[in-house]
């Protein structure tokens, strides 16, 4: 055991090295200044008061202190370190028995730190750290060493630096090997990619599956300040953390085989953005409306066949090209969702079933729907060519890819993206529903989450609780067509409920298409929903701006230059 053994194992020996400082403190103190004896008294006192406030700064530089047995154990062993201080102050760190029993207490008190499971566990990775060499030449990794390890509150993690020459795809081909290497159970080894360097990995090994139980669902405290703009928590890491997702002008793909999980994690979705006040969501359920029924609260339109499926992805069409033409004519290149000009998600449960028309115009969305958040949320079991549409380039439109257990390894290339699975994205292995890996912005490395259990009492309640005016069950209580047979009536311009497009878009597509004599303040009340000076102070507003004109008394519609300026438009 060299001398660096002993800064190697500074953790383990921690007790004997503060018996050692106590003695020499006092010793100090002795020779220096015998009269200070009281100070380490203090110290203990000051400890023993910290030990019962537990401020914040404390809890975070050591959490363990949370725990009331750490807490027990730190209130026994500090008064026996101050004592020891103080004796050796006074009499002389050799003076009797001093030593003796001091040292007795000490390894009393020190027995209890030794004993800790987590601390018995950081020995184990450390064995395990030092005859890793050896571990990496049985698991055909010869050269490779971990350089750092941790452990966690579900395992260990370490980074391992291979040879030159050899790569991270070299460490996901081994990862069986390394379980047989490590003596662990199967599917227990993760390795991730580091960033800079391309011949180190971190490796993980989880000793207890975190996600071995369902995560119970947990709604959003603050719902009423929920945006869409923030990233939503859909389920739990296995380190423990949340994975949080970003669905802001973003295309979504859930895919996995049956059983694996997708309503499920579909449905935390949808209460998610039910949450958010900034969100508006049409849903296409071909089984009927079997899946989506119970969000018929929060939906405004939804399609149970391919024919309504068509006239709903159509208004969707509609409103996303009546969107682009309005921050055209604003300035704007992206639509910021807010409360009254949401972000628009299609819903589409079982994606293959939609017929050729439906699935060209979801096309048509995935393509340019983003910037005008008219964004699809796509779920299906295998998105292959044919699934998706000839031609299509929906499923390379998709920004967050949720993949659940698949039961072949080449679907999870086609869900993920071409070369995932070779990078380690294996789903194959999965043995629970709602776990998955998510690809998306900042979520470049696999690592394995679980949806949140949502049950069918809590969807109800989530749906209730975040109820939309104008939703299809309010449409089918009032006596009126609950499916979106048609295009909208009324005085929507751009065929969409008024919640979707939003009162200032209303007023501009009623301005646009306005006749040449141009339409009344009470039109435009009707359009918008909103009241007279609301209008009346965007109308003014036009006007000093030169976008808006009066053909005549209390009559208003855009500025057309075909109209208003001849000579700078077509002549016939």
């Amino acid at each position: 055991m060299g001398l660096g053994s002993f800064y190697r194992y500074r953790s383990e020996l921690a007790p004997a090295y503060w018996w050692l400082g106590a003695l020499l403190t006092g010793a100090w103190l002795h020779s220096a200044h015998p009269g200070w004896w009281p100070v380490p008294i203090l110290a203990a006192g000051g400890a023993l008061v910290l030990l019962i406030w537990r401020p914040s700064w404390l809890l975070r530089r050591w959490p363990l202190l949370g725990r009331w047995r750490v807490r027990l154990w730190a209130a026994a062993f500090a008064p026996c370190l101050a004592a020891t201080v103080a004796v050796a102050a006074v009499y002389g760190p050799t003076a009797g028995d001093l030593p003796t029993y001091s040292a007795l207490a000490g390894f009393g008190l020190a027995l209890p730190w030794w004993w800790r499971e987590d601390r018995r566990r950081l020995t184990r990775v450390r064995l395990i750290r030092e005859r890793f060499p050896e571990t990496a030449e049985q698991a055909g990794l010869p050269g490779a060493r971990m350089v750092s390890a941790q452990v966690g509150k579900w395992g260990w993690s370490g980074r391992v630096k291979m040879r030159r020459g050899q790569h991270y795809a070299d460490a996901v081909s081994a990862v069986p090997a390394l379980e047989s290497a490590l003596g662990s159970r199967v599917g227990s080894v993760r390795v991730e990619a580091v960033p800079d360097d391309a011949a180190e990995f971190v490796l993980r090994l989880v000793e207890t599956d975190p996600h071995a139980q369902p995560i119970k669902w947990e709604p959003r405290t603050n719902s009423a300040r929920a945006s869409i703009t923030d990233p939503v928590t859909v389920g739990i890491f296995e380190d423990g953390t949340p994975v949080t997702v970003s669905f802001l002008r973003r295309h979504v793909l859930i895919g996995g085989a049956t059983d694996s999980g997708k309503s499920g994690l579909l449905n935390v979705i949808l209460a998610r953005i039910a949450e958010c006040n900034d969100t508006v969501v049409w849903g296409v359920d071909l089984k009927k409306g079997m899946e989506l029924a119970p969000w018929s609260k929060v939906l405004h339109r939804l399609a149970d066949d391919n024919e309504s499926a068509e006239h709903l992805l159509q208004a969707a069409v509609d409103e996303l090209e009546t969107r682009a033409e309005f921050l055209t004519a604003r300035g704007r290149r992206e639509w910021y969702p807010k409360f009254d000009e949401p972000q628009l998600f299609i819903m589409i449960d079982e994606y293959a079933e939609l017929s050729r028309k439906g699935q060209r115009l979801a096309d048509s969305i995935a393509r340019r729907g983003r910037a005008v958040a008219v964004c699809l949320l796509i779920a299906t079991q295998r998105p292959t060519q044919k699934t998706m549409g000839e031609g299509s380039a929906l499923r390379g439109q998709m920004n967050v890819r949720f993949c659940l257990r698949v039961n072949e390894a080449p679907d999870v290339d086609l869900i993920l993206g071409a070369g995932k699975l070779r990078s380690g994205w294996d789903t194959t292995g999965f043995d629970a529903p709602g776990k998955f890996l998510v690809s998306a912005a900042g979520l470049d490395t696999p690592r394995r989450g679980r949806a949140y259990l949502i049950t069918d009492p809590d969807v109800t309640a989530t749906a209730t609780a975040h109820a939309r005016p104008g939703s299809v069950a309010d449409t089918a209580a009032s006596g009126l067509q609950s499916r979106s047979d048609g295009p909208a009536e009324g005085p929507e311009t751009t065929g969409a409920p008024p919640a979707v497009s939003g009162p200032e878009m209303a007023l501009w597509a009623a301005l646009r298409d306005a006749p040449a004599e141009g339409v009344t303040v009470g039109t435009l009340q009707t359009a918008t929903g909103k009241g007279r000076s609301w209008v009346y102070k965007r109308l003014k507003a036009g006007q000093v701006d030169h976008t808006l004109t009066q053909p005549a008394p209390g009559r208003w519609r855009l500025v057309s230059p075909t109209r208003d300026h001849p000579g700078h438009g077509t002549q016939e």
